[in-house]
C-alpha cells in the first residue's frame, strides 16, 4: 500500500461517513421510532450482504464454532452501541450525540489494557487528552465561558449515548482481535443480521420503555436516512473496518475515528444551520491536532 493510501486513511474515510449519520438519523427519528429505523436500516444492509457474500456464508468450511462465537460477540457489541446511540438521539442533539459517541477514544485504551494486556504509548495518551478536550469544546459551540461552566448537566440522551460509546469501544477492541482470524465477510454479515433481527423483535415494545407515543411516517427524511446509513455507513464502513483496522493499533484507531463527531458538527452546520462559533472552531482544531499528533513520527517510518 502506498504512503498515501494507508489503512489510517481508510479509517478516517469511515469516520467521516459515520459522522454523516448523526444528522440524517436525527431527522429520520422525526418520522419513525429508533428500533424501526434500525430494523429497516440493517435488513436492507443484510439483504445486500447476503447477495454479495452468499458463497462464503453458506460454505461448509466456514461453519465453524471458532468463527461463529467470536462473530456473535462482535455483533452483540455493535448492536448495543447502535441501540444506545440511536435511542439517545431521541433525547439529545446531533452535535452532543457526536461528542458523547466520540468518548470511545477514552474507553479504547483503557479496554486495551484490560482485554489485550497492551499499554498504549505516552504519545497516544496525550493525543487522547487533546482530542477529548477538543470534542468537549465542539459540543459547547456558541456558548460563552460562563455558559459552558454552568451547562455541565448530564441528560438522559447524553448518558445513553455514552453507554453506546462504551460498547463501540468494545467493538473496536474485538475487531482488532478477531478480524485477523476470521473472514471479514462473516464478521460483517453476523453483525448486520443480528442487529436487524433484534431490532425487529424490540420494535413492537419500544414505546413502553421509551414512555412515549409512536408516530410512523415513511417520508423523504426516513428514506434518505435509510439509504445513507445502510449502504454508506453500514456496508461500506464495516468492510473498511474489518479489512483495515487490523493494521492499526486499537487506541490509534479510536483517535482516527474521533473525526466522526468533527464531521457530524460540520454537517449539522451545513444542513441544520448550526453556526461554527469560536469555541467550536477551537475544538475542531484541537481534535484535528490530536489526531495528527498521534500520527507524528509514524508517517516517515512507512516503507516507500
Amino acid at each position: 500500500m502506498s504512503r498515501f493510501f494507508t489503512p489510517e486513511l481508510f479509517l478516517v474515510i469511515a469516520a467521516i461517513l459515520w459522522g454523516g449519520t448523526f444528522v440524517v438519523i436525527k431527522l429520520a427519528l422525526d418520522s419513525v421510532p429508533p428500533f424501526l429505523f434500525l430494523a429497516v436500516r440493517f435488513w436492507l444492509a443484510g439483504i445486500v450482504t447476503l447477495l454479495l457474500y452468499r458463497k462464503t456464508l453458506f460454505s461448509k468450511a466456514n461453519r465453524r464454532w471458532d468463527y461463529i462465537f467470536p462473530a456473535f460477540l462482535v455483533a452483540c457489541s455493535a448492536l448495543l452501541g447502535y441501540a444506545f446511540q440511536t435511542i439517545g438521539l431521541v433525547y439529545t442533539t446531533a452535535t452532543q450525540s457526536g461528542f458523547m459517541t466520540g468518548a470511545y477514544v477514552v474507553f479504547v485504551p483503557l479496554l486495551q489494557i484490560l482485554i489485550e494486556r497492551k499499554l498504549p504509548s505516552i504519545r497516544t495518551w496525550i493525543a487522547v487528552l487533546i482530542v477529548v478536550v477538543g470534542l468537549f469544546l465542539i459540543s459547547q459551540n456558541g456558548k460563552t465561558y460562563e455558559e459552558i461552566r454552568e451547562s455541565t448537566g448530564f441528560g438522559l440522551g447524553d448518558g445513553l449515548t455514552l453507554i453506546g460509546a462504551f460498547f463501540f469501544a468494545i467493538y473496536i477492541i474485538l475487531i482488532d482481535i478477531f478480524s485477523k482470524k476470521i473472514p471479514a465477510q462473516i464478521l460483517v454479515s453476523f453483525e448486520i443480521l443480528l442487529i436487524a433481527i433484534v431490532s425487529t423483535t424490540l420494535f413492537p415494545v419500544e414505546s413502553i420503555f421509551l414512555n412515549q407515543s409512536i408516530s410512523i411516517q415513511f417520508d423523504l427524511k426516513f428514506w434518505i436516512g435509510i439509504i445513507y446509513t445502510s449502504i454508506f455507513a453500514t456496508i461500506f464502513t464495516t468492510q473498511i473496518q474489518t479489512r483495515y483496522q487490523k493494521a492499526v493499533p486499537p487506541a490509534r484507531a479510536g483517535l482516527l475515528y474521533s473525526m466522526e463527531p468533527v464531521f457530524s458538527f460540520f454537517l449539522a452546520y451545513l444542513v441544520l444551520g448550526e453556526r461554527l462559533e469560536t469555541v467550536g472552531m477551537i475544538g475542531s482544531g484541537l481534535t484535528l491536532f490530536g489526531i495528527v499528533f498521534s500520527e507524528m513520527g509514524k508517517w516517515n517510518k512507512r516503507e516507500e
